[in-house]
């Protein structure tokens, strides 16, 4: 489902803020089952002049951060209302690195549920090549 408007609200109820809000934009979201969205990477972000002057390059850990957010978007939107949550285990495999400008498209769909603990099968891609897939744990902290 696409979310005209909406997507924005979604983005808002996410505990970070700028400079840690990594996602741009929620293009589909089905609350508790999956989603979709996007990071679009300008270059001016302050990371990148240290990461590397240069060559730079988003850093993996942000990509994974990324797609924790996303993945509390899907995960952790009940009755319209988000509930907080905590990354608590992740496995992700690298195959590209990003350089910018870039759109990272990031999408995340449930698992797995046991009790306070959900798991997100993940993966993000750049101008259509995979960049990072993998699983992930977030934990509800309400």
């Amino acid at each position: 489902m696409t979310l005209p408007g909406k997507g924005d609200d979604l983005i808002d109820r996410l505990p970070h803020t700028d400079p840690f809000r990594f996602i741009t934009a929620v293009s589909e979201i089905e609350a508790g089952k999956s989603g979709a969205g996007e990071w679009r990477v300008t270059g001016d972000e302050a990371f990148f002049a240290g990461h590397f002057p240069g060559n730079p390059i988003v850093p993996g850990v942000l990509i994974t951060e990324a797609l924790a957010q996303m993945s509390g978007v899907v995960g952790f939107e009940s009755n319209g209302e988000p509930v907080a949550g905590m990354l608590v285990h992740n496995d992700i495999r690298f195959r590209n690195s990003v350089a910018p400008p870039a759109m990272i498209r990031l999408t995340s769909r449930v698992t797995r549920t046991f009790g306070a603990l959900i798991q997100f099968d993940v993966s993000a891609h750049h101008n259509d090549q995979l960049v990072a897939r993998g699983s992930l744990t977030l934990a509800k902290t309400e």
